[in-house]
């Protein structure tokens, strides 16, 4: 053996110079070191025990340079550290593989001491297997572990994940309304704020309309609270649907929206048309549908997003109380007429049938009377005065049944003109029609609204002192028509704007005072409103807002005979009762 490994010494050195042989052998070792550096990486695309022979030949040629250099350290530490990647099988041959090389070509001993040597560094080499195949064992249990703990800890993140993907949904479901899915008021304002940092960072305006349907009650009263839901639902889903995706849209208070939205003065008038737009088309359903609305917006009217909806909250209730006195208003009017109608159909049957035998009687006596002949000029006419406020109270309290069919208003408004006209042209004055583009098509009682634009034009043409000009526009508006009755007379005083639709009220010397009251039970009975413009010495406007078709009205029950108040009954303090009542107003 010592023969052997001299010889292959003394072959190694002889082939190479010193100063090559040591490049060599730190290459070599340059290489071997590499190898067992970068193990993990390579060893596994190399076939099996490819890698581990590789780096055993690499061991050996450095063993063979480096002489008398004891090697049996390195042999035992280059298969340990190839150890943690190979398989038991590999580990096994491989050390097999390390220990014949080693005694290939490591120096030898006496026969003695030879067998102890290799009986030693069989022992080493197997405790060295061994090991490695402990270790390797010991390295899959940890790898295993260590997997695990990757499993639970992606588990526990997993469920981190969805505990907080639950509390954000619990909280989006806290700022939601539970029947339109909306925001509520907590959930818009949180809204708001946030909108409010990115309007402050992108210099741009937010808008805030707050929208209350007013008449909300009724829908519920009459027709149901689920039909009052399903509403709600469909303008929350119409709004929704029209507004731009990134606007915020909120319900609270059972019939109140929010709206908020960034941009411009034109977002605004989005918003306004978008809520118009969507009630307008429940209206065609439900003619009740009513609504008022309040706006606020940033920076110009507030600086937060708190300050701003109160404010737009705090006109929106400007605007509801004045909607409430409105309706008051009209509640006192309408019980004002009522009053004048249960007077007047008392004072019908106990006044005209004394004033019939009074006038028959005048009559009679200046026939006969030269005394009498001489008053009659003055008795008749007052007489026929009185029978004239008496047709028109008869007139006020009428109640007969309303009868609604369409028609084309534009021929109507054309009949009343032409009725009129030569009126006008006997006081000088000139009657204007102003038609829309297209006819207009009208639900209403003819006859009634008839006597409405024939009342109007002729206080019109009455207002005017000197040559003038009366115009009558009409147009639709949406679902509704809008008549406007316009003329360049003096005016009506500031003093008396508030009671010219009160009965008995009037400025015309010879006037009932019962014309426009009677007009405004009228439109009134139609859906619809009237009201007035007047500046003196500049002329009076009109307006008729009314809808274009009548809601579906149950039939009603005729009263029984004895439910029917028995007015012509009246005794003469009650008449006088009545009259004192109707002065108070």
């Amino acid at each position: 053996m010592a023969n052997r490994y001299e010889a292959l010494g003394a072959m190694a050195l002889s082939l190479f110079e010193p100063e090559l042989r040591w490049s060599a052998t730190g290459v070599i070792l340059g290489i071997l070191l590499l190898m067992l550096w970068m193990r993990r990486k390579w060893a596994p695309s190399f076939p099996f025990l490819l890698y581990p022979l590789t780096v055993l030949g690499l061991l050996a040629i450095l063993d063979l340079l480096t002489g008398n250099v004891t090697f049996l350290w390195a042999y035992l530490v280059v298969l340990a550290l190839l150890h943690d990647r190979l398989s038991t099988d590999t580990t096994i041959v491989s050390a097999i593989c390390f220990f014949l090389v080693y005694e290939w070509v490591s120096p030898g001993a006496s026969a003695g001491e030879d067998s102890f040597r290799l009986m030693g560094e069989i022992i080493l080499f197997a405790c060295s297997a061994w090991l490695g195949t402990h270790l390797r064992r010991v390295n899959r249990r940890s790898d295993d572990l260590k997997e695990e703990n990757r499993k639970l800890l992606r588990k526990v993140e997993d469920a981190h994940t969805r505990l907080h993907s639950h509390i954000d949904e619990l909280k989006e479901i806290s700022r939601r309304d539970y029947l339109t899915g909306m925001y509520n008021f907590g959930g818009f304002q949180e809204q708001v704020t946030k909108s409010l940092s990115r309007c402050l960072a992108a210099q741009q305006s937010y808008h805030v309309v707050c929208v209350d349907l007013v008449d909300f009650r009724q829908v519920n009263t009459k027709e149901g609270i689920d039909a009052g839901d399903q509403l709600l639902i469909g303008i929350a889903r119409e709004l929704k649907k029209n507004l731009p995706s990134y606007a915020q849209v909120a319900r609270y208070d059972g019939d109140q929206f929010a709206i908020g939205l960034m941009g411009d003065d034109s977002t605004m008038r989005l918003i306004l048309d978008t809520v118009e737009l969507v009630i307008n088309g429940f209206r065609l359903e439900r003619c009740s549908v009513h609504y008022c609305i309040g706006a606020a917006s940033y920076p110009m009217d507030a600086q937060n997003g708190a300050e701003l909806i109160r404010l737009a909250e705090h006109r929106l209730s400007i605007e509801q109380t004045r909607i409430r006195h409105r309706e008051e208003e009209q509640r006192r009017h309408l019980e004002k007429l009522s009053a004048v109608g249960l007077l007047a159909a008392g004072l019908a049957h106990e006044i005209r049938n004394p004033l019939t035998s009074i006038r028959g009687f005048i009559q009679i006596s200046a026939a006969e009377s030269p005394e009498v002949k001489k008053w009659e000029s003055v008795i008749l006419p007052e007489i026929d005065r009185i029978n004239d406020l008496l047709k028109q109270f008869l007139h006020l309290s009428e109640s007969r049944p309303v009868r609604h069919t369409l028609f084309n208003l534009d021929r109507l408004i054309d009949d009343v003109l032409q009725l009129l006209n030569p009126r006008a042209i006997l006081m000088g004055h000139e009657l204007v029609p102003r038609p829309p583009a297209s006819p207009v098509i009208v639900e209403a009682d003819t006859e009634q609204l008839k006597q409405v634009l024939i009342n109007l034009v002729q206080n019109g043409l009455e207002s005017l002192n000197t040559k003038g000009m009366v115009s009558v526009g009409w147009k639709e508006a949406g679902d509704r028509v809008v008549v406007r009755v316009r003329d360049s007379g003096s005016g009506i005083p500031p003093e008396h704007m508030s009671r010219i639709f009160d009965p008995f009220f009037s400025t015309k010397g010879d006037g009932t005072g019962m014309g426009l009251s009677i007009c405004h039970r009228i439109i009134s009975e139609h859906g619809g409103q009237i009201h007035v413009t007047s500046q003196p010495g500049r002329g009076t406007t009109f307006n008729i807002h009314m809808p274009l078709r009548q809601p579906a009205r149950e039939k009603k029950r005729s009263p029984e005979p004895e439910q029917v108040p028995l007015v012509h009954n009246l005794n003469r303090s009650e008449v006088v009762e009545r009259v004192n009542m109707l002065r108070n107003f």
